[in-house]
């Protein structure tokens, strides 16, 4: 009986000292997800690809550079404020058609508020976003309507925001 005692003590002691609370198998990175659509005139909206597609973060990183044959993009919010602007570039061929194409740009300018929650020792923390509204210049703006499809940013694989063209 002793032995069994002491054998039942010694398993607990290594399921104890278990080390998989240092092991993240959930994916943290909650990043905003935008469609392009466009709506020619007299037809259906659909989904569209632009044929080149240039995004920065205003005062930080570049994260689409030139890049073509995009139907959408997606990219993080910053962790340190409650807003976040971003530089937004392409042609508008997708209006007016490849004859005559202009470089047209915007500034997107994201508010919301940050949800910090914790997942577990090994994952941390994950941010979530709640987008309260998106503001955009209007103009020479490539972007004819822009609609807020899931405030909410998570690690899921939804669409946030749906920019029309």
């Amino acid at each position: 009986m002793k032995y069994i005692l002491l054998i039942a003590c010694i398993l607990t002691l290594f399921i104890a000292c278990n080390d998989d609370t240092k092991v993240c198998d959930v994916d943290v990175r909650t990043e905003t997800r935008v469609r392009f659509r466009t709506k020619p005139r007299g037809l259906q909206e659909r989904d569209t690809t632009l044929p080149e597609v240039t995004l920065f973060a205003v005062g930080k990183d570049s994260i689409y550079r030139s890049q073509r044959g995009l139907t959408g993009m997606q990219f993080s919010l910053d962790r340190l404020s409650d807003s976040a602007r971003f530089y937004f570039r392409t042609d508008d061929s997708v209006r007016t058609g490849p004859a005559d194409t202009l470089i047209v740009s915007d500034v997107l300018v994201f508010y919301y508020k940050r949800q910090p929650k914790f997942v577990s020792a090994g994952c941390g923390i994950i941010l979530t976003y709640a987008i309260d509204s998106v503001k955009y210049t209007t103009g020479n703006s490539p972007i004819k309507t822009l609609l807020v499809n899931q405030h909410i940013v998570t690690t899921g694989n939804e669409t946030n925001i749906t920019l029309t063209f």
